[in-house]
């Protein structure tokens, strides 16, 4: 579910980025700076917000690979089975 979930979340700040740069450029077009200023800086916290999503699906992929290790082991952790899925 979580996978799913990066998966919708960074489609959807893609999107969001893609607005924003079509409305900066009208903005700029239309030669009306301060929307064009705002939206450049609404552009820069969505890329901040991918950034956060790719370190969590780094980290996600880290304690996937950490419980399927365990699981190898034999060692069982009632977490794992949900986190897993």
């Amino acid at each position: 579910m979580l996978k799913k979930g990066f998966y919708l979340e960074e489609i959807d700040k893609k999107n969001k980025a893609l607005l924003c740069i079509d409305y900066m450029l009208e903005a700029i077009f239309n030669k009306d700076y301060e929307t064009a200023e705002i939206e450049a800086r609404e552009f820069l916290a969505v890329i901040t917000m991918l950034k956060e999503i790719e370190v969590k699906k780094k980290r996600r992929a880290e304690l996937e690979k950490l419980i399927t290790e365990m699981k190898e082991r034999g060692i069982k952790i009632d977490f794992a089975t949900r986190v897993h899925a």
